[in-house]
């Protein structure tokens, strides 16, 4: 599993760099989640179309979450709603 994080959160990078994820802030690199904070255009600004695969790429919003909070959603690819 390849995570993408944008480079406004290098503390959550790091801190799933050190749970053993796969972490890249790559653009051009096909991902299976992307982590960015979405109410600062997070994921408009990070031009991430080389990274969405086919299949379906999870977005998560890092907002006020943990790093606990991420991983759990990450492990269980929780959907909730945008509204």
């Amino acid at each position: 599993m390849t995570i993408f994080v944008s480079e406004e959160l290098p503390y959550i990078k790091d801190e799933l760099e050190k749970r053993g994820y796969e972490v890249t802030s790559d653009h051009n690199i096909s991902c299976n989640v992307i982590i960015c904070d979405l109410k600062n255009k997070g994921l408009i600004d990070s031009n991430l179309e080389n990274s969405v695969k086919p299949e379906g790429t999870l977005i998560i919003d890092s907002g006020r979450k943990s790093i606990d909070d991420i991983e759990k959603i990450i492990f269980n690819r929780v959907y909730s709603a945008l509204y």
